[in-house]
C-alpha cells in the first residue's frame, strides 16, 4: 500500500513537471504573439490618424468650392477610414484576448479519444484560443467551443459532442482541472466530476465585491445547456435565486458572438435589466471573457420614448414606492385593483377584444361626394378598410383610404381650377390679371369649396390613440358589448373613475403605460428595431403579457434569452404568473419556445439556502451547493439600535466581507436607517437614482438589491408590521437570498409570522 502511494506521487510528481514546462511555453507562445499583436494595433491605429489627417488636408485645401470629385474623395477617405477602423479594432481584441491569456491560459484538459478517427486529443480549455501561427496546433480551445463542451458535460467515460460536421463520439481518458494566476501554475488535479466540488467550494467562498464575474471556471452542465442552446428561437430560463441565472445570460452573449463571429456584432444583442444599478454590476463580465460590452437598457427607457412625451409619467419605482408606503391614500384600495387587473391576462384579453369591436363597429363610412360627383361610395371606403387594407393596423389601414380619396378627388379638383379661371379670364374685375394670379385666386376658392368635404374625410378617417384607450374606461356599463363582465374586478366603476381622472390630467399611471403602448402598437404599427439580433430579458416575472407582447413585436427579426424565478417578484402586483402564458406571447407567432427549469442554487450557504427556501409558501425543488456556514442569526433590537446596526456591519467587515448591504422594505426606511448610521460607519445609500453599484456597505431598499449579492446581508427591520402581508413574503425572501455567507434579520416589535413559521433549529435567535 505504502508503495502504491509513492507510487502515484512520483507518478504526479512527473505530471505536474510537464504541466509546468507546458504552461512555460505556452506562455512564451502567449508573449510572441501578444508582442505581434502590439505592434499591429500601433500600427494600425498610426494608419487611421493618417487616413484622418490626409481627409482634414484635403478638406482645407479646397477649402469653401467643393465639386463632385471632392465629394467622391471625402466618401473614398471615410471608407479607408472605417476599413481601418475596423482593423485596429480586430487587432485590439486580439490584444485583449491574449493579456487574458497571460494570466490565466487554461483552467482545464480534457483527453478525448475519438472513435471514428482513433485518435486521442489533448483538449486545454481556457478563455480564448491559443493557436500557433505557424504549425496551426490548437494550444489552448477557447471554452466556447464545441469540442470545450466536454469538459463541462461529462466527466471519465463516454461522451459526445455536437461538431459543425455532426456528432463526435468518443471517450474522455482524462479530465484535470488547473489554478494559474498571473501565470504561475498553483495546482493541478485530476476529477472524474464535471467541475471538481474544490474548485466550485474555492469559487463560490470567496468575498464578493462591486462587480459580477465570469463563471468560465466553474460553469455547470445544466448552465452549460442553457448557454449553447441553439434549438429555440426563445429560451426561458427559470431557476431559484443564485441558480446563475444572469451569468447564464452573459455567457450566452459570449458564446453566440464566437459561435456567429462575423455574422452578430456585440451592439446587435441587448440586455432588458431590472435598473442602472444592475447595469452597472454587470458590466466586467464580457470585456472579462473578451468581448465587448453589449448594449443595456431598461422597459421604462422604451416606454418613455414611445408614449405621450409631454404627459406627467409615473416610473415603475413611483408606482412600488406608492403601493408599499402609502396605504392611507383615500384611493388605495382602487388603485391596488386597478394595477392588479391592468396587469392581468383578462385585461389584455379585454384590450384586444376591445381592439377588434373598434375594428368592427367604430369606424363609419360615409359616401364623399364634390360638386355633385361621387367621390368615393361608403361601400367602397369599407371594402378598403375591411378587406383590400386589412393587412394593416387600423390607422394605416385609414391613412391609406385618405390617400385614396385625395387621389381620386385631385382631378375634379384641377377640373374645377381650370373652370374657374377660364370663367373668371371674361370678369371685367379680372381684367389685368395674369393667369398665374387667376389660378391663385381660384385655388383658394376650390379650398373653401372643399373644406367641408375635408372635414367630412377628417371626421371619418382621423382617430385619437389616447382617447380610444381612455374611451374603454368611459362607459364601464358598456363593456359587455365585447368582453363578459363576469370577469371584472368587482370595483370596475371605481377603478374607471380613477383612470379617467389621471388621464384627463394627462397624467400617465405606470399600470397604463404597457397596456397602452401595446394598444398604439396594434393600432399605429410598431416601431421596430429589426438591426437588433438576440434580446436577453432578465427578471422575467416582473413583466406582463403586455411587454411580452411588446418584445416580440419591436424585435421582430431577434432570438430571446428570457430569465426569471416566479418566487422572486418583488412587486407584489404586476408580475407573471408563469412562465407558460409569457411563452404564449411567441408561439402564437410561430416562434419555437423553449422552457429550462433550473433546480440548484450557488450563492448561498446551505444555512442560509433552507432557511430562505422556508420563507415560501410553497415547498420548492431547490437543490443547495454543499459549502456550509453560519445559521441565519434573528436579533431582537435594543433600544441602542443604530450601535447594533453599526456593530454587526463592522464585524463583518472584520470577518473578511467586502460586501455588506443593509436592505429595507422601502427607500424611505433606506432613508432612515441611513440617518441612524450616519457618524457611525462609512456606507452608501442607493435609491433608483443612484445610477451606479459602489463597493463597501450600501443601505439599499429591496426592490434595488433584485440580481445582486453580498457576502453580508443585514435585513434592517422584519417585523410583522412591516413584513406582514402576503404580498410581502416574496420581498423578505428576495432580500434574504442576496446573502452569500452572512445573514442577519433585525426586527423591532414583533418578529414576522413568516419567520416564527420557520423551524427554529434553520437560525439562531438573539434576545436584546
Amino acid at each position: 500500500m505504502r508503495k502504491s502511494t509513492k507510487g502515484r506521487v512520483a507518478i504526479f510528481d512527473r505530471e505536474y513537471k510537464l504541466e509546468a514546462q507546458r504552461l512555460e511555453t505556452v506562455l512564451q507562445i502567449v508573449e510572441q504573439q501578444l508582442t505581434q499583436a502590439r505592434q499591429y494595433t500601433h500600427s494600425a491605429k498610426q494608419e487611421l490618424r493618417k487616413a484622418r489627417r490626409a481627409l482634414w488636408e484635403d478638406l482645407q485645401f479646397a477649402g469653401a468650392s467643393t465639386s463632385f470629385d471632392d465629394d467622391v474623395n471625402a466618401v473614398q477617405y471615410l471608407d479607408e477610414m472605417a476599413r481601418k477602423g475596423r482593423e485596429l479594432g480586430i487587432h485590439r481584441n486580439k490584444m485583449r484576448k491574449l493579456e487574458l491569456l497571460r494570466q490565466s491560459p487554461y483552467f482545464g484538459r480534457i483527453d478525448f479519444h475519438d472513435h471514428e478517427l482513433g485518435t486521442t486529443n489533448q483538449v486545454y480549455v481556457g478563455v480564448a484560443s491559443l493557436v500557433d501561427q505557424v504549425t496551426g496546433e490548437h494550444w489552448v480551445y477557447d471554452w466556447r467551443a464545441p469540442i470545450s463542451s466536454l469538459f463541462y458535460d461529462y466527466g471519465i467515460g463516454s461522451a459526445q459532442y455536437q461538431a459543425p460536421g455532426g456528432t463526435v463520439k468518443g471517450e474522455i481518458l482524462l479530465k484535470r482541472q488547473y489554478h494559474i494566476e498571473q501565470g504561475r501554475l498553483i495546482y493541478l488535479f485530476d476529477s472524474d466530476l464535471t467541475i471538481n466540488d474544490d474548485v466550485l467550494q474555492m469559487t463560490l467562498s470567496k468575498t464578493a465585491d462591486n462587480k459580477m464575474k465570469h463563471i468560465v471556471y466553474t460553469i455547470q452542465r445544466e448552465q452549460n445547456q442553457a448557454i449553447r442552446d441553439e434549438t429555440n428561437r426563445v429560451l426561458f430560463v427559470h431557476g431559484p435565486a443564485g441558480c446563475g441565472k444572469t451569468s447564464i445570460a452573459l455567457h450566452r452573449a459570449a458564446y453566440l458572438l464566437y459561435r456567429h463571429r462575423g455574422l452578430l456584432d456585440a451592439s446587435e444583442i441587448v440586455i432588458f435589466s431590472p435598473n442602472d444599478i444592475f447595469g452597472d454590476y454587470i458590466q466586467n463580465v464580457l470585456p472579462e471573457l473578451g468581448e465587448d460590452n453589449i448594449r443595456e437598457a431598461t422597459m421604462q427607457d422604451y416606454l418613455e420614448k414611445e408614449i405621450v412625451p409631454d404627459w406627467d409619467w409615473e416610473s415603475y419605482y413611483t408606482q412600488l414606492a406608492y403601493i408599499l408606503e402609502q396605504p392611507q391614500d383615500s384611493d388605495y384600495t382602487v388603485r391596488l385593483g386597478a394595477i392588479e387587473f391592468k396587469s392581468s391576462v383578462d385585461f389584455y384579453r379585454m384590450v384586444n377584444q376591445y381592439l377588434k369591436y373598434l375594428e368592427a363597429s367604430k369606424f363609419r363610412f360615409t359616401d364623399i361626394e364634390a360638386w355633385g360627383n361621387l367621390i368615393i361610395s361608403e361601400q367602397e371606403c369599407r371594402k378598403l378598410f375591411h378587406e383590400t387594407y386589412s393587412y394593416l393596423p387600423i390607422v394605416q389601414r385609414l391613412e391609406k383610404i385618405r390617400r385614396r380619396i385625395l387621389y381620386l378627388l385631385n382631378p375634379i379638383r384641377k377640373d374645377r381650377v381650370a373652370a374657374l379661371v377660364r370663367a373668371k379670364a371674361n370678369l371685367p374685375k379680372h381684367k389685368g390679371d395674369n393667369e398665374r394670379e387667376l389660378q391663385k385666386i381660384s385655388i383658394a376658392e376650390v379650398n373653401e369649396e372643399l373644406a367641408p368635404v375635408y372635414e367630412q374625410i377628417g371626421c371619418m378617417l382621423e382617430i385619437n390613440v389616447h382617447q380610444l384607450y381612455c374611451d374603454l374606461f368611459q362607459f364601464p356599463d358598456q363593456i359587455g358589448r365585447f368582453f363578459d363582465p363576469n370577469l371584472l374586478p368587482p370595483n370596475w366603476d371605481l377603478i374607471c373613475q380613477l383612470t379617467q381622472a389621471s388621464m384627463a390630467a394627462q397624467k400617465l399611471l405606470f399600470e397604463d403605460a404597457a397596456p397602452l403602448l401595446y394598444f398604439q402598437g396594434k393600432l399605429v404599427g410598431w416601431q421596430e428595431l429589426p438591426a437588433i439580433k438576440h434580446v436577453i430579458i432578465d427578471e422575467a416575472q416582473d413583466y406582463s403579457l403586455f411587454h411580452y407582447q411588446i418584445f416580440r413585436n419591436i424585435f421582430p427579426r431577434a432570438a430571446f434569452t428570457i430569465l426569471g424565478d416566479l418566487n422572486q417578484t418583488v412587486h407584489p402586483y404586476l408580475k407573471l404568473t408563469d412562465f407558460n402564458t409569457a411563452a404564449e406571447a411567441f408561439t402564437e407567432a410561430g416562434y419555437t419556445c423553449k422552457i429550462l427549469q433550473m433546480t440548484k442554487s450557488y450563492r448561498s450557504t446551505m444555512q442560509i439556502g433552507e432557511f430562505t427556501s422556508r420563507l415560501l409558501a410553497d415547498k420548492q425543488q431547490i437543490e443547495f451547493v454543499e459549502r456550509t456556514g453560519e445559521k441565519p442569526k434573528v436579533i431582537a433590537f435594543s433600544r441602542k439600535k443604530a450601535n447594533q446596526l453599526a456593530e454587526v456591519i463592522e464585524d463583518s467587515i472584520a470577518q473578511g466581507s467586502r460586501s455588506v448591504a443593509v436592505i429595507c422594505k422601502t427607500q424611505a426606511e433606506a432613508k432612515k436607517i441611513g440617518k441612524l448610521l450616519e457618524g457611525r460607519t462609512k456606507f452608501t445609500l442607493i435609491t433608483h437614482e443612484t445610477g451606479y453599484f459602489p463597493p463597501g456597505v450600501v443601505v439599499v431598499p429591496v426592490y434595488l438589491s433584485k440580481g445582486l449579492e453580498f457576502d453580508t446581508v443585514i435585513i434592517a427591520n422584519a417585523d410583522q408590521e412591516i413584513y406582514g402581508r402576503e404580498s410581502d413574503r416574496q420581498l423578505l425572501y428576495t432580500a434574504c437570498t442576496r446573502a452569500l455567507h452572512q445573514l442577519y434579520i433585525f426586527y423591532e416589535h414583533r418578529l414576522t409570522n413568516f419567520i416564527t413559521a420557520i423551524d427554529r433549529h434553520l437560525y439562531e435567535s438573539v434576545e436584546a
